[in-house]
This record gives C-alpha cells, sequence and structure tokens, in this order.
C-alpha cells in the first residue's frame, strides 16, 4: 500500500545537534595541520604556554579534554631530554584540545539553550 505523501525521518532533536557538534569536533581535529615545528626551547615555551592557557579556559567552562593533561606533561618531559620538535608538537596538540573543549562548551550551551529554555 503506498502512502500519499512521503514519510520523513526525522531524530531526536538533541542528538542530531550531538550528532552536528561531534562532525564539527571531529573536522576540526582531523583537518587541522599543525605549523612547521620548531626546534628551540624559546618556541616550545611558547606554545606550551600556549597550551596551558587553552586547557585552563576548557577546564572552567567544564569542557576539559582527557588527554590534554597527559600531551601537556609528555610535552614537557620530551623538552626536558632536548626533543623540542616533537615537544611543540604535543603542545600545539594540548593546545587545539583546549580551544575545541571551549568551542564544545560553547556548542552544547547553544543547544541546551535551544532545546530547554523556551
Amino acid at each position: 500500500m503506498e502512502h500519499a505523501t512521503p514519510r520523513r525521518r526525522h531524530g531526536h532533536p538533541r542528538r542530531l545537534a550531538a550528532t552536528a557538534a561531534a562532525v564539527v569536533l571531529a573536522a576540526g581535529v582531523w583537518g587541522w595541520a599543525p605549523p612547521a615545528p620548531a626546534k628551540d626551547e624559546e618556541t616550545f615555551t611558547a606554545a606550551y604556554a600556549a597550551a596551558v592557557a587553552a586547557r585552563k579556559a576548557a577546564a572552567e567552562v567544564g569542557y576539559e579534554w582527557r588527554d590534554t593533561k597527559k600531551l601537556l606533561r609528555q610535552a614537557r618531559k620530551l623538552a626536558k631530554k632536548g626533543e623540542f620538535e616533537k615537544a611543540v608538537a604535543l603542545a600545539i596538540r594540548a593546545k587545539r584540545q583546549g580551544e575545541l573543549g571551549v568551542m564544545q562548551a560553547e556548542e552544547q550551551e547553544a543547544v541546551w539553550r535551544a532545546m530547554v529554555v523556551k
């Protein structure tokens, strides 16, 4: 038996919003390429300080990612060994995770307001 009008499939609004947020975050993580790594302590210090600030900002809004502190710890260890190129790369990843955590908090706040606050 055929229907007069086509049936539409609609997912739950929260599920759709969560899926959209995950896609945006994944695209940001995988689509982003770090700049050319540096090989000196000064560049590491600047990258590390920026990563710590980004991590703190994400923690303040309650969306600090699980591995950010681990990345910062690994970066410090590599810098102590003089492996600044790898240390800077890890600091850049940690910074990006902090930035994405803040973006995730903002997105979830907007979704919550759209779904709950009327």
